[in-house]
């Protein structure tokens, strides 16, 4: 009896794609946690710019309290102009491993890297 109770919640245990997709409020695609921000503006600079380096920060450090582990950098995915003609739907993504699953959570990408490495 006690076998089967434990194939049962092997067979159920999810797959990174769906506890990421579980964790991330704004979407996910795979292994990667997305996070929109919606700001006012008609500048929003260059992709690789440091108007975006606040939001690539809120990214890792949302990704983390969402029991996520981001791996590398933040990319800036695009802007969409909303239906009011000044605000912007801005898409920020980065790889992340669920926590529960990472073997390796000395390889976590945390703010106080970037910060230190000079972004943000």
């Amino acid at each position: 009896m006690a076998a089967q109770t434990a194939k049962k919640a092997a067979a159920k245990k999810p797959t990174p794609e769906e506890e990421t997709a579980k964790r991330s409020a704004d979407g996910s695609e795979g292994t990667r946690h997305e996070k929109d921000f919606v700001v006012l503006g008609n500048d929003l600079g260059d992709e690789d710019g440091p108007l975006h380096d606040p939001n690539k920060l809120a990214v890792l450090s949302e990704a983390i309290q969402r029991g996520l582990h981001p791996r590398g950098d933040v990319s800036f995915d695009g802007a969409e102009l909303l239906h009011d003609g000044v605000s912007y739907q801005l898409r920020y993504s980065v790889d992340v491993i669920p926590s529960a699953m990472d073997t390796e959570p000395e390889k976590t990408t945390t703010p106080r890297d970037k910060i230190e490495d000079g972004e943000g």
